[in-house]
């Protein structure tokens, strides 16, 4: 009983590192309807597709939980915070944030 125990013990921490969001898990390229997203180590660049100017943002900070990642980044002065989770093969979604709506990305 005690093995089976450990075993169990052992299953579920693996499963939890498993799903565990690290920086390969949003760098590179995410395609949504309105933008495009490029997440480099201290870099967010936004690519609109109604052929806009990108906009390029210092990235702070990479928070990583089990299920997402939350990114602290700067726009000019201004400090700002943007989640992202719902990681699923290739896909991912903006949370929502106030009056900012969710987002769903997929890999480009």
């Amino acid at each position: 009983m005690k093995t089976l125990t450990l075993l169990t013990a052992a299953w579920l921490l693996t499963a939890d590192i498993a799903n565990a969001t690290t920086y390969e898990s949003i760098a590179g390229q995410w395609c949504g309807d309105v933008t495009d997203y490029v997440f480099a180590p201290n870099m967010l660049t936004v690519k609109f597709h109604d052929n806009r100017p990108a906009n390029v943002f210092k990235i702070t900070k990479y928070t990583y939980t089990n299920d997402g990642v939350r990114i602290d980044w700067l726009n000019g002065a201004k400090e700002s915070v943007t989640v992202f989770a719902e990681f699923s093969g290739s896909k991912m979604a903006q949370q929502q944030n106030g009056d900012k709506p969710r987002r769903a990305f997929h890999r480009c």
